[in-house]
């Protein structure tokens, strides 16, 4: 089985991470064509579920459900919290995992996913639906989190209990995703292997 990889010296976070429960703004993202498979639309009801927490979620992606994505969100008065940015570069989406406090990928169906594996190496708290691959690119409970899919009121519970987590326990999660990504998704050792 060949998984797919990242460079991970790209994906390295410099900055240091504020404890969740100091923040006044939480930032989440999501990086994911808007195809309904991507469940987009579950995690913007999420959103819209999420009790007492400030926040600002962005979608980087273009795709055919742009304008009814847009309905949900004026719909569930998400305006002022739910950006779509539309399409960017591979090189230009660095700097959103740099400022991300936590990534969703609540997709109904999925291969492995590079984005996690990039949020991951970032050292970005990643919550995933358990559709197919996401499971295996996420050890639950201890490089992050794995979420049912199509339940946006359990996953705005879980990012709710994500925020108010112990700052060490937030930390061990985050180094054990960091660790794992560099030790068996690095694209550099993957072509040693290869060679």
């Amino acid at each position: 089985v060949i998984f797919p990889a990242i460079n991970t010296n790209r994906f390295k976070n410099k900055k240091q991470r504020a404890p969740l429960n100091n923040k006044k703004t939480i930032e989440i993202l999501t990086v994911a064509r808007l195809h309904w498979i991507k469940g987009l639309e579950y995690t913007i009801e999420a959103m819209g579920n999420l009790e007492s927490v400030n926040f600002n979620y962005t979608i980087i992606g273009s795709g055919i459900e742009y304008e009814r994505l847009m309905l949900v969100i004026n719909q569930l008065n998400l305006k002022n919290k739910v950006k779509l940015v539309g399409f960017l570069p591979h090189k230009d989406i660095f700097p959103f995992y740099e400022n991300a406090d936590l990534y969703v990928q609540y997709s109904l169906e999925e291969g492995f996913c590079n984005a996690v594996l990039e949020a991951q190496s970032m050292g970005v708290l990643t919550i995933v639906s358990n559709a197919s691959g996401l499971s295996e690119n996420v050890v639950d409970g201890k490089t992050g989190w794995v979420v049912p899919k199509r339940d946006p009121v359990l996953l705005a519970r879980k990012i709710e209990s994500i925020i108010s987590m112990d700052n060490k326990k937030i930390n061990r999660i985050r180094l054990n995703a960091i660790d794992r990504v560099k030790n068996e998704f690095d694209l550099s050792r993957h072509k040693k292997h290869l060679n």
